[in-house]
């Protein structure tokens, strides 16, 4: 077998193994890089580290943070938050919660009591 046909012998072979090794298929464990897209309501606010903080309908305690969105302006009102949450909580002693990146956000009522 010449050295040109053996390399193409090995490259037939390994073809099969390196499509299955990019597979992304949804069967196996959820990739860390696909996020769910979610929404969670509840009222937003600053903690005492001035993060903003969100506790959600089902008592989870979210960090929420955002590039493209200024939540500045909804501080102190109830709203819904656009976006992912984290896969594991901070392991940051000084914080407790989720991260939550926002894409969006809709206002849902005015001042909340915090």
């Amino acid at each position: 077998m010449t050295k040109p046909s053996l390399l193409l012998s090995i490259a037939l072979l390994l073809n099969p193994m390196l499509i299955a090794a990019q597979d992304d298929s949804k069967g196996g464990k959820p990739n860390d890089l696909h996020h769910e897209r979610i929404n969670i309501t509840g009222c937003l606010t600053r903690n005492t580290h001035n993060q903003f903080e969100l506790v959600d309908e089902k008592g989870i305690d979210n960090l929420p943070y955002s590039a493209v969105v200024h939540l500045d302006q909804y501080v102190g009102k109830t709203v819904t938050l656009f976006g992912k949450r984290a896969a594991t909580p901070s392991d940051d002693t000084l914080t407790r919660g989720t991260h939550f990146q926002v894409s969006k956000v809709k206002s849902v009522s005015g001042e909340c009591k915090k």
